[in-house]
């Protein structure tokens, strides 16, 4: 098969992939989570409040205690957002569905191929 002719068959792929539940879900959480100025200050503050916390444990500098708890506080925030936790939720739900149609295409062609790394370090 030319490989004009598989590329033109992957764009058809592709287009048939962003119309699926777990796209369109994810691209709408992202959209609501992107008009939504609070949950992404929340996100932010977050994620920032996690790298304090890493650079004082990991330094082990004074007032590890209070910028654990600001962390916690923050994260205990950030699982009650409605539209944080839906993007997080669609999300893994389209690495999901992707990731499923690397295995059935490794498969296919008798290729293995390298999976993702599932969480990250720290998640």
């Amino acid at each position: 098969m030319k490989t004009q002719t598989i590329e033109a068959k992957t764009k058809e792929y592709i287009e048939s992939l962003k119309a699926t539940e777990e796209i369109l879900a994810y691209k709408k959480a992202l959209d609501d989570f992107e008009n939504d100025n609070e949950a992404k200050k929340l996100l932010t503050d977050y994620q920032e409040a996690q790298q304090t916390y890493n650079v004082f444990r990991q330094g082990g500098f004074d007032g590890l205690k209070e910028v654990e708890q600001k962390a916690r506080d923050l994260n205990y925030k950030l699982q009650k957002n409605q539209k944080i936790q839906s993007l997080i939720k669609t999300q893994r739900s389209a690495q999901y569905l992707v990731a499923n149609l690397v295995d059935d295409i490794s498969r296919g062609i008798n290729i293995p191929f390298v999976k993702p790394q599932q969480g990250g370090c720290c998640g």
